[in-house]
């Protein structure tokens, strides 16, 4: 007859016991890992004080969402290159921060931030000036 006792992974046959617990396994791999190498720029920037790196983030971000409106509402205007203005919009606001990120192994969420802003801000600007300059928005 058979208890309802729980088996601890001791005493169960069907399992093999566990040589370490959870803890002291990612305890142990965090150990053994070599320190991250980084290059001269990663370095400095990794160095720069947290309100110093906030606002380069934050130009950073503004310009890359002006440089985004400009691609959009002026490049886009010409009958040549068009499509391409709106192209290399989209893979700025896309690629860029990604990149940037990668290659200064810092976060840029806060430029992201800032270039969606930026973004609207150009997108709003530019639909009042055409509002008050009288240009037709949608055509006929």
């Amino acid at each position: 007859m058979e208890t309802n006792e729980t088996r601890n992974p001791e005493t169960n046959p069907e399992t093999k016991p566990e040589t370490e617990p959870e803890g002291k396994l990612q305890a142990h791999d965090a150990e053994q890992q070599p320190p991250e190498e980084l290059d001269e720029l990663q370095t400095k920037v990794r160095d720069l004080p947290e309100s110093k790196w906030n606002l380069f983030q934050t130009i950073g971000g503004a310009v890359m969402g002006a440089a985004c409106g400009y691609l959009l509402t002026e490049v886009s205007g010409y009958p040549s290159i068009g499509m391409y203005g709106t192209i290399a919009a989209a893979l700025l606001a896309l690629f860029g921060p990604r990149m940037i990120e990668k290659r200064l192994k810092r976060s840029v969420q806060k430029a992201r931030v800032w270039m969606m802003i930026a973004l609207g801000v150009w997108l709003l600007a530019k639909m009042l000036f055409m509002l008050l300059s009288g240009v037709p928005i949608l055509n006929k």
